[in-house]
């Protein structure tokens, strides 16, 4: 049975949190994964992180780290020190999840998140080749660690490197790396794909990790648009066996509302209580869909 999570900024305005709090959050609501962040974490003591690894691993709630790369850890970027800035904050991630029993890291990882490179341009090849020379270090201590490096497949305006899982397919061809594996996210794949299942079965094998939530970023409903059957009987035809992450976003406000673009309040103003509700009917429809 594949785990189930949720980003950790679903429940916070902005990215400094409580972790603590929130895995005690995501125990009571159903969750096996809490996905959070390594910014928040770089600023806590090693001994915060471990007290924070070794509380998730009692309550069995495993961590996984996404992560959205800053203009300033641009791996794809025509400067030379930002590239090196970039996989120096990666490496830098990967001692943080060892610490933390993490292995599993994923996001907008392979260059800076909205930023669009090539615009008004045909090609963007270059930028691609800077990225995969940068993403080739990083792999070289992700093998030694065991740690699986996902690029996620995400909407042309928040990147213009990888947007189809075709082209995240070419991409880690290029890397060539055991450990260097795909994300897909079916809020990215209602924008760019032709076909979920299309997508999905193209990845097969090469997924390692799955993103899920509605076309609006609210959580996955059968009320919503997706189409959950298709997406998880595609899934199960790959024998997909890694974790199915929530990433809802629908409050404004703070960090997180700034950043993720949040202009109205999407959860029509809903207590945390009712989030709550929401996400763990999410949890229970999709466990229900992706029974064997």
């Amino acid at each position: 049975m594949n785990k189930i999570g949720i980003h950790f900024g679903y429940f916070n305005t902005d990215w400094d949190t409580d972790f603590i709090k929130q895995i005690e959050q995501v125990k009571k609501l159903g969750f096996d994964i809490l996905e959070v962040a390594p910014g928040p974490l770089m600023k806590l003591s090693k001994e915060m992180r471990k007290e924070i690894g070794e509380f998730a691993k009692n309550q069995n709630i495993e961590l996984t780290f996404s992560v959205g790369l800053g203009k300033e850890y641009d791996l794809a970027s025509e400067d030379a020190d930002i590239r090196k800035a970039g996989i120096r904050f990666t490496l830098e991630t990967f001692d943080i999840m060892e610490e933390m029993g993490g292995s599993m890291y994923s996001g907008v990882d392979i260059g800076a998140w909205n930023q669009t490179y090539s615009y008004g341009v045909v090609d963007k090849s270059p930028e691609i080749k800077r990225s995969v020379e940068s993403v080739k270090e990083i792999m070289k201590v992700a093998e030694a660690k065991n740690i699986t490096f996902a690029v996620e497949v995400v909407n042309r305006y928040e990147s213009s490197l990888v947007n189809t899982a075709e082209e995240a397919m070419d991409y880690i061809t290029k890397v060539n790396s055991p450990n260097c594996k795909i994300l897909l996210d079916t809020y990215h794949m209602n924008i760019e794909e032709d076909s979920f299942e299309k997508a999905i079965l193209l990845v097969g094998r090469q997924l390692a990790h799955f993103h899920v939530g509605e076309s609006n970023r609210k959580p996955p409903n059968t009320m919503g648009k997706m189409p959950w059957d298709e997406i998880t009987t595609a899934l199960k035809e790959v024998n997909y066996d890694g974790a199915i992450v929530m990433e809802p976003f629908i409050k404004m406000g703070g960090e997180v509302g700034r950043d993720i673009k949040v202009w109205r309040d999407i959860s029509q103003n809903a207590t945390m209580a009712e989030m709550e509700k929401q996400v763990s009917n999410s949890v229970k429809m999709l466990r229900e869909k992706m029974k064997r």
